[in-house]
């Protein structure tokens, strides 16, 4: 049985005040190297990764920052500097203003 996660915390650029929820993808390109020796089986080894994400804040972001975010069990915290790319503006008639934006990060992303 997995023990259930809850997200902690999540900082741009070291302010946590405004962020409400977090969510990221890591991806790993996969290169084909299907030659005549492969038996009609497609194979492939491991090439660039990459991670994008996405934020839900009472505050709105542009161009980069450094985005530092982790969970309440101490098991997985991800950073590194991102690029907001997109943004969406909502507001209910009982609520504040929230933006989900998403971003893509640059450069090396750190997974401890």
């Amino acid at each position: 049985m997995c023990a259930a996660i809850a997200g902690y915390t999540g900082t741009v650029d070291g302010v946590c005040g405004e962020v409400k929820g977090w969510e990221v993808t890591v991806t790993t390109e996969m290169l084909e190297v299907t030659d005549f020796c492969s038996s009609g089986w497609k194979e492939f080894i491991e090439g660039l990764q990459g991670a994008t994400g996405s934020l839900t804040s009472t505050e709105r972001y542009s161009g980069g920052a450094t985005v530092t975010l982790a969970n309440s069990a101490g098991g997985v915290s991800i950073s590194g500097s991102v690029f907001f790319n997109e943004k969406t503006v909502g507001n209910e008639v009982d609520g504040i203003m929230e933006y989900a934006q998403s971003f893509t990060f640059t450069g090396e992303v750190t997974i401890a």
